[in-house]
């Protein structure tokens, strides 16, 4: 077809356009034999347009109209999307996701082109994580006893502890697992501990967040793939398979596309599951647990989440409260958290001033424990040894949002000494003009105060307000004191 070979290497703004794209592009004519491909086709399989410019596909990557999108879409003259696409060039799989549409010119059909994404890292980076936890499930296995028991989560509230005896009963039998919760409430930590506390401890724990994984290769990562199920493909266990005789836990369920949820309840119901591509079955001994990070049946109804699969996978129920509604916990969280942060960074932060207790307290951690962890990682990396985490050392967002409680900070509190009050102080506009006020003089009158009572010591009176000397010096200056 001349018009194409014309179109595509006469004019340069083509090629630009083209190689500014992240995606692959590859067009051919009539015949199937490849016209033109850009920059990211090029990086991807190994070929350079100019050394195999007017080769069939079949001749370079072994496919024909019934595996090449493209050629698919030419024949029929019909445009596909989003087909999951897999081939095989130069030894490598190349997992892609493809558009492709009949090319016409003047009302004739000239060619077809595709434009096409590569998942194959995405696909590589997942397969190598459930290598790497198999490898910690097997080193587990062997100490089966040692690892994570509920004993170890932590918590002493009432609507914990109880949550926590829910979770010990799950742990002695072997029904499936629903764990409910927000997300950061400890979901994965509930279903690790289950696990290790049953009798499949020795065997391993497999975890595949639904929600990370593409729609287009949550399938061959569950069930595995048989070869010759596409061009090259090779025969690869599945984590069903991986996991026998121990658990997987999949976490946000409701993430996971309704067509693999339907696969799932079959393989669940049959105790039984077979490779993509393959009529062969294979006997499986797998506990399930999952969890819902919303109201499990709000997800039925919103149609994300089928009824049969939530009937399935609830036999047993458990809702992990948010922190929110076991504040009772927060210090022994911040203890832990502070614990594990002083000795991986080889720290000495003594503790949580009073009013960072209390702001902690108050605050409603949206985020979760997950949250609070972060935020106390955060201020030890942010605070002297020796001296209390402040205000000032907290991620600046806890103090930006409307789970924000309406605290009285003391300014030297929030801030370095340096620091503009009129920036750091409440976000609330209206709240502004009469808490800095207050706060200047409530601060100037504690360190009056704190000076009279050590009889003008500066070292003493800086512990005794739970600051350090130096910032004590500069609020000194600042008052005129």
């Amino acid at each position: 077809m001349d018009f194409l070979y014309q179109f595509f290497f006469s004019d340069r703004m083509y090629f630009d356009a083209f190689d500014k794209l992240k995606e692959a592009v590859y067009v051919c004519d009539t015949e199937g034999n490849l016209v033109y491909f850009n920059k990211v086709a090029e990086d991807l399989d190994g070929y350079l347009l100019k050394d195999v410019k007017g080769q069939s596909t079949y001749e370079l990557y072994g496919l024909d109209e019934t595996t090449s999108p493209m050629l698919k879409a030419l024949y029929t003259e019909r445009p596909i999307y989003n087909q999951k696409f897999t081939y095989y060039v130069n030894d490598r799989e190349i997992v892609q996701i493809c558009n492709a549409a009949p090319f016409y010119y003047e009302g004739e059909l000239v060619g077809a082109y595709t434009i096409q994404r590569d998942e194959t890292p995405m696909k590589e980076i997942i397969e190598k994580n459930i290598s790497l936890q198999w490898e910690v499930a097997r080193h587990r296995g062997k100490n089966a006893g040692n690892g994570e028991s509920l004993n170890h989560i932590i918590g002493q509230s009432e609507v914990f502890l109880k949550c926590k005896e829910r979770a010990l009963q799950a742990a002695a039998g072997d029904s499936s697992v629903m764990l409910v919760g927000d997300t950061g409430s400890g979901k994965e930590l509930f279903a690790r501990a289950i696990h290790d506390q049953s009798s499949r401890a020795k065997y391993p724990f497999l975890a595949l967040n639904c929600a990370a994984i593409p729609e287009s290769l949550i399938e061959g990562i569950l069930f595995g793939t048989a070869k010759g199920v596409y061009t090259g493909a090779v025969e690869r266990e599945g984590l069903l398979s991986q996991a026998d005789g121990g658990t997987i836990f999949l976490d946000e369920i409701n993430s996971m596309p309704l067509s693999s949820q339907a696969k799932l309840l079959r393989v669940l119901e049959d105790r039984s599951v077979h490779k993509l591509g393959s009529t062969k079955e294979k006997n499986i001994n797998v506990r399930i647990i999952s969890s819902c990070n919303e109201r499990p049946r709000a997800a039925v109804d919103r149609g994300v989440l089928r009824a049969d699969l939530f009937y399935r996978l609830s036999v047993l129920h458990i809702v992990i409260p948010p922190l929110k509604d076991r504040k009772g916990d927060v210090p022994l969280l911040i203890a832990y958290f502070l614990h594990r942060y002083n000795q991986r960074f080889g720290k000495a932060v003594s503790g949580v001033s009073p009013d960072v207790m209390a702001f902690f307290s108050s605050y409603r951690w949206p985020g979760n424990v997950r949250q609070l962890k972060n935020s106390i990682e955060s201020a030890v990396n942010f605070t002297e040894d020796g001296e209390k985490i402040e205000f000032a050392a907290l991620p600046q967002y806890l103090f930006e949002t409307n789970d924000t409680p309406k605290f009285r900070y003391k300014q030297s509190h929030i801030a370095e000494p340096e620091s503009d009050p009129d920036e750091i102080v409440s976000k609330r506009p209206e709240e502004r003009p009469h808490i800095l006020d207050q706060i200047k003089e409530q601060e100037k009158q504690e360190i009056i105060e704190a000076l009279q009572q050590t009889k003008g010591n500066l070292t003493k009176a800086a512990e005794l307000l739970g600051m350090s000397r130096q910032s004590l010096s500069y609020r000194l200056k600042k008052y005129g004191l």
